[in-house]
């Protein structure tokens, strides 16, 4: 389908802002990587997710908005729009998004500790008791695998010696 000037300078314009949110959607990927540490294979799988993603959107978008047509000026829409939010705003969206995360993560653990500080205590208390007897446990079973290893060595060694004599 041909697409009138403005048409073609709208779309220009809208895939440079979807360039930008394809960016801030990485940075959002990012974000989770320096906040909470995982291994390269997460990583791998991370990366993935996003490009099944945002081929996804892109397919959507340039299905709808160009009528299928992949156009040289809307795949550099998507690239300037990206290297454009890269280039300008990533460093600090990430250092905000990143000292946010953080500061929730510091509330969530302060509030996990105070909200289990009595069962802490209870735990503390009861400790020493619950040592006591498993210790005594452990010591009398102690005997008791030995015990068993015994008879067990005395039943096969008696299993042996019957299947000999039939």
């Amino acid at each position: 389908m041909i697409l009138s000037m403005p048409e073609q300078t709208w779309l220009f314009l809208t895939t440079v802002c979807m360039g930008a949110l394809i960016g801030l959607f990485y940075d959002i990927f990012r974000v989770f990587r320096k906040t909470a540490p995982h291994s390269g294979v997460a990583v791998q799988l991370e990366d993935l997710f996003f490009w099944i993603i945002v081929t996804a959107l892109v397919f959507y978008f340039m299905l709808h908005r160009n009528y299928g047509e992949i156009r040289l000026h809307s795949m550099s829409g998507l690239a300037i729009g990206v290297v454009l939010y890269f280039a300008t705003i990533s460093q600090w969206v990430l250092k905000v998004a990143v000292s946010i995360v953080n500061f929730f993560k510091r509330v969530l653990i302060t509030t996990l500790r105070i909200i289990l500080l009595p069962f802490r205590l209870i735990l503390s208390w009861l400790e020493p008791p619950i040592m006591a007897i498993l210790r005594a446990i452990r010591k009398r079973l102690r005997g008791v695998g030995v015990y068993g290893k015994i008879k067990l060595r005395k039943s096969t060694r008696n299993w042996s010696i019957m299947r000999k004599k039939v």
